[in-house]
């Protein structure tokens, strides 16, 4: 009898480990293939480049097309497949990395020194918008923060007031810290 249960309990422990490993090794494999369709897919992509779109099936590889589109220039075409992914996943770190790097996208476009005045100033205002909704989900997500006070430096919000309470600065002082380089996004 005693016998009879220790190999019974040892079974047990033997299925459950087989069916843990078995686990494992399925999320290995999709993995791979994830990361094989990511590998695809060039680090910088125009709308007449994309001929990937009907292969995509990972969330993952279609945010590294919305990345490709937007670094290689087809702002419009990125906005529109990081907007996609963040319906489809606004609660997994899929969606939040395509909401990040959509505002990354509006705040790149909002500094551009070529584009229109007209232009960079709702940009700004949409990156200031994304960060803070980012924000609100994911409180202590640091590079969105650090990019929302960038976008707050770049456009200041100002309290609204009428003619006659403005009061002039008292000074004004641009600091000059040395050796310190401007960086890119995070």
């Amino acid at each position: 009898m005693k016998r009879r249960t220790v190999h019974a309990g040892f079974a047990t422990v033997t299925l459950c480990l087989a069916t843990l490993a078995v686990m494992q090794w399925l999320e290995i494999t999709e993995g791979r293939s994830i990361a094989e369709a990511v590998g695809r897919i060039p680090a910088s992509l125009t709308a007449d480049d994309d001929l990937l779109r009907q292969s995509l099936r990972y969330p993952e590889s279609s945010l590294a097309r919305a990345n490709a589109l937007s670094s290689g220039g087809s702002f419009d075409q990125a906005e529109s497949a990081f907007n996609e992914l963040i319906n489809q996943n606004k609660l997994n770190t899929i969606g939040h990395s395509a909401q990040f790097n959509l505002a990354n996208a509006y705040l790149r476009q909002g500094v551009r020194s070529n584009a229109p005045a007209s232009r960079t100033g709702p940009m700004l205002e949409l990156a200031k918008q994304r960060y803070r909704d980012l924000l609100r989900a994911m409180p202590n997500d640091w590079d969105a923060r650090y990019n929302l006070e960038r976008a707050l430096r770049l456009a200041p919000e100002n309290a609204e007031t009428s003619a006659g309470d403005k009061v002039d600065p008292i000074k004004s002082v641009r600091v000059i810290v040395p050796d310190f380089q401007a960086k890119d996004l995070p």
